[in-house]
């Protein structure tokens, strides 16, 4: 079924191959390795120690 008179509608319904680009993975053994949030840069998970004050937590 058409909708419109464009010879491009046919091309625009066929379904897209293009599985995009892979995500890279973290460097080996770096604290980031294996980390299922890695998005190209460390966070805020991975760097949580270091992030706690200093002493004994109060």
């Amino acid at each position: 079924m058409r909708f419109t008179n464009n010879p491009y509608e046919g091309f625009m319904k066929e379904k897209s191959y293009f599985k995009g680009v892979p995500p890279s993975l973290p460097p080996k053994g770096s604290r980031c390795d294996g980390c299922p949030y890695w998005r190209g840069i460390g966070c805020v998970f991975c760097y949580r120690e270091q992030l706690k004050p200093p002493g004994n937590g109060r």
